[in-house]
Formats: C-alpha cells, structure tokens, sequence
C-alpha cells in the first residue's frame, strides 16, 4: 500500500480533491451559520452532522496533500468569511432543505471523484465521502418527510406489460398530438424545477444582504433566471397533470445584515451555476420528446451566461483561486532567459 500511495496524483485525481476541498469550505463557513441560527433541535442535529462531514472531508485532503507537499487552498473559514452576528436570514426550514440538496450534489460529485480516481488513498477518501453523503441524504430526507415538507411528483401509472416505441413520432412534440411525457423526462423537470425552487430562495437572501452593488445586481438576475426556469417546467408539468410548484421565498427572512463575504456567496452561486448546467446537459440527453429538449437546451444557454458573467466578478475582485493546472511547456520555452 506504501508504494501505492508513493504513485503520483493524477490530474482527475488532484482536480477532484482541489474541488472537494473549496465546496466543504465553503459549506462548512454556511453550516456553521445555520446551526448558529437554527432554533429547531432536530434540524440543528442535521447541521450538526453535516458539519462533521465537512471537517472530516477538509482532515482527510489535507493530510494527503501534506503528504504530497501540495500548497493548501486558502478557500474559506469561518474568521473571514463568515459573520456571526448577523440576524437569521433563511428559516430552519430551508436549512433543512438546503442540506437536503446539498447532499444530492454530493452524492454526484462524490461519484464522479470515485470514478475518476485510482490511487487507493484517493478512492477511500471519495469511497467514504459517498457513505457519509448517503446517510446525509438519508437522514436529512427522512425528517424532510417526518416535517411533511417534501414535494412528491404525481405518479404514474404503473406499466403492466414491456412495450416497444413502433413510430417516430414518438420524438416528435413541435406539432400535432403529443404523447404524455414518460417517467424519464418527468423526473429530469421535476428535480430542476426543485432545484431552482431552492435556488431562487438562496439567491434571494443573498440580493438583500450583499456588500457590493454589482453582486447585488447579479444575485436578483440569478434569482429571476431560477424563477423563469421554475415557471417554465412547472407550466409543462401541469399541462400533464403531474405537479405542483414547490416554493421556498417565503423562508427568506428580512435581515439585510451580511452574514457571508461577497467571496463566499459568488463563489456558492458559482458552483450552483456550473451544477446545473451538468444537470441540464444530463436532461437533454436525455429527453425524447424534441420539445421539451430545446425547453433545455433554452435554459441551458442562458445559465451558461449567468455563469460566464459570475465568473468575471470573481476574477475582476480577485475571488477566484487558481485550481491545479499542467505546465505550458511552449511558453516556458518562449520567455526563458538567455545565459
């Protein structure tokens, strides 16, 4: 196992550890803030968990990049970035809800970094990040369902027999008859329309308490793409009888004090940004009915942009950490000295 880990880290194998280390920093600044304003017991006990979570993750990455002599990201802490005094923002509520989703964008990162990895340290590293992830996810849901605060998709009808598709149409959605959505495209536009629903709420309280004017501005115009998205699949889903639009402003509360550096916040949405547009990709590859996949592919092009934009905020105010990246061997050439 000694020689095992003496192999250098691969490129997949030091981005994933360089992305999992920044996410649990930040998550760990907001977790820290939340617990801090939670006021329900039970809720407080799933903050409390998820926190050890990210501690253990930010142990773990550090003790192999230390082994490896690899410089630690300054990242986040709860000295600089975050402000404890400042009055609740969000309800225990969408803390709840908050570290519910958290834990699905864990789950697919985490599995990807497994996939990507082959050094055995690494893989027992993401190995056991899946594990604590999944009983986050369980644990979290679990008092999501005892509060009756999830919103279940309608269900469908149980198939009784296998059937095959018999005709293009099938794919057809522009003109004519179209055919109900199956169960594949219904679970991609619920789960986006949730997501955003969660998002939007984020944003909001992020817009009324930014220190800067030009963060400020960005985080309304995130807040109003997730509404557009929302009212967007939800108008679909109804048309099918299928659903009802979950929504979480109200759990916006009215502080306007700052509890997160403006770093933090954008660097949060950034990371929301570029996770849906993973998932986006995912749906239209997905999705069937020609439709309903150019209903993504027009999602998709303006949150690629929202995310360009936030991109540019952060390197414009020097909030954007440099990952590891390969040497430009071509450049080194050019500008080396001559003796």
């Amino acid at each position: 196992m000694d020689i095992e880990h003496n192999i250098r880290l691969t490129s997949s194998e030091l981005g994933s550890l360089w992305s999992a280390y920044m996410n649990n920093s930040m998550s760990y600044c907001m977790l820290f803030y939340f617990k801090a304003k939670t006021q329900d017991s039970e809720i407080k006990s799933i903050l409390e968990f998820a926190l050890e979570i990210a501690d253990t993750v930010l142990k773990n990455i550090t003790a192999i990049y230390e082994k490896e002599g690899h410089a630690i990201p300054v990242a986040f802490s709860v000295n600089e970035d975050v402000n404890l005094n400042a009055p609740a923002l969000y309800s225990d509520t969408f803390h709840l809800k908050f570290v519910h989703n958290m834990a699905k964008h864990g789950m697919t990162s985490y599995s990807a970094s497994f996939a990507g990895s082959t050094r055995d340290d690494v893989r027992e590293l993401f190995s056991k990040c899946l594990d604590l992830d999944r009983e986050l996810y369980n644990k979290s849901l679990d008092l999501v369902l005892e509060k009756g605060l999830y919103n279940r998709a309608a269900p469908i009808p149980i198939p009784e027999k296998a059937e095959f598709i018999q005709k293009q149409r099938y794919l057809t959605g522009w003109l004519g008859d179209r055919r109900p959505m199956n169960a594949v495209e219904i679970i991609h536009f619920y789960n986006n329309m949730e997501r955003n629903a969660i998002g939007k709420a984020l944003l909001l309280g992020f817009a009324q308490t930014a220190g800067l004017q030009k963060v400020r501005n960005y985080m309304v115009r995130g807040a109003n793409i997730a509404s557009k998205v929302v009212e967007l699949l939800a108008k679909i889903l109804n048309k099918e009888n299928i659903s009802q639009t979950p929504t979480l402003e109200s759990e916006v509360l009215q502080s306007t004090t700052p509890p997160f550096s403006d770093k933090l916040i954008m660097f949060q949405v950034s990371l929301l940004s570029g996770a849906s547009l993973g998932y986006y990709g995912v749906a239209i590859g997905t999705v069937s009915r020609r439709d309903l996949g150019a209903k993504f592919l027009r999602i998709t092009l303006e949150a690629a942009q929202y995310a360009e934009d936030g991109a540019n905020i952060l390197i414009e105010h020097g909030w954007m950490e440099k990952p590891p990246a390969s040497i430009d061997n071509i450049e080194i050439a050019k500008t080396k000295k001559q003796n």
